[in-house]
C-alpha cells in the first residue's frame, strides 16, 4: 500500500474544515505555525499543504496578511454548438443567465508587422493587430484572450472598446458571418503571465481554447487564443439536432 505524504493528510484535514462549516468564505485560517502544532508537524510541510489547497483555488494567500478561504466556487460550462460558431460569444450572456455581472476589459492593442507571423497564425499577409482582453466577473478574472486579426479591419480597437461587447462587438460590424475553420480545447499549466492576470498560482491549471475563423470569403481573418481559469470554465460541445 502506498503511504499517504504527511502534507497530502494535512491538506486534506484542512479541505474537511473548509466543506464541515468550521471556516466560512473569507475566514483567515490560522497561521501555519499553529497549524503545524495542531498537526504535530513542522512549518513547510503545512506550507506544501496550503499551496496545494491554493493551487486548487480553495484558499488564497495575502503577503503580509495570511491566508483566506476563498469564495465559494462558481464553475459555469460553456456550451457551443458544433455545426455552428458565432462571432458574438455566448460566453457574456452565459454568465449573466447565472445573476453575475461581466465587464470585457482591454489589455492592450498593438500592431504588429511580420510575415512569419502570419504564417504562424493562418492569417493573410499584412500588418496584424493584436488585441487582449480580460473577462471579469464579479471583480474577479476568469479568463483572458489574445486575438490577432488583419489591420485593415478596424482602424482603432483600443479607441472604441466597449466593456459590454468588447472586441467581438466590432468585429461583428465589419465581418459578416463567420466561418469557424478549426477549433482546439486543451489543458496547460499558467505561466508567469497568465498568474499575474487571472490571480492565480504559477503552474496551476489553465483551460487553452484556440481557434481560426474565416470571413465570408473563407479566408482566414481572426486567430483568437483563450486562456481560462480551470477552477472556473468548463465548456460543453452540443450537437445540433436537425
Amino acid at each position: 500500500m502506498v503511504e499517504v505524504p504527511l502534507y497530502e493528510r494535512v491538506r486534506q484535514s484542512i479541505a474537511q474544515t473548509l466543506t464541515d462549516g468550521s471556516f466560512a468564505p473569507g475566514d483567515k485560517l490560522p497561521s501555519e505555525s499553529r497549524l503545524a502544532e495542531e498537526f504535530g508537524v513542522n512549518r513547510l510541510t503545512v506550507r506544501r499543504a496550503i499551496e496545494e489547497l491554493a493551487r486548487a483555488g480553495a484558499v488564497e494567500s495575502r503577503q503580509g496578511s495570511g491566508t483566506y478561504v476563498s469564495a465559494s466556487i462558481i464553475r459555469i460550462p460553456l456550451s457551443q454548438r458544433l455545426s455552428t460558431d458565432s462571432l458574438v460569444s455566448t460566453l457574456t450572456g452565459q454568465i449573466a443567465e447565472q445573476g453575475l455581472t461581466y465587464e470585457d476589459i482591454l489589455l492592450g492593442a498593438v500592431k504588429l508587422k511580420s510575415s512569419h507571423l502570419n504564417t504562424t497564425l493562418e492569417l493573410p499577409t499584412g500588418p496584424l493587430w493584436r488585441v487582449d482582453n480580460a473577462l471579469v466577473v464579479n471583480g474577479a478574472t476568469w479568463m483572458w484572450s489574445s486575438s490577432w486579426f488583419p489591420a485593415g479591419l478596424l482602424k482603432d480597437p483600443a479607441g472604441n472598446w466597449n466593456q459590454v461587447t468588447g472586441l467581438y462587438g466590432q468585429l461583428n460590424a465589419v465581418m459578416g458571418e463567420p466561418r469557424p475553420v478549426w477549433r482546439a480545447i486543451s489543458a496547460d499549466a499558467a505561466t508567469l503571465n497568465d498568474a499575474e492576470i487571472l490571480g492565480i498560482r504559477a503552474s496551476s491549471p489553465v483551460l487553452v481554447r484556440d481557434g481560426l475563423t474565416a470571413g465570408e470569403s473563407g479566408e482566414p481573418v481572426l486567430r483568437v487564443s483563450r486562456r481560462a481559469r480551470m477552477d472556473r470554465v468548463s465548456y460543453l460541445l452540443r450537437y445540433d439536432q436537425d
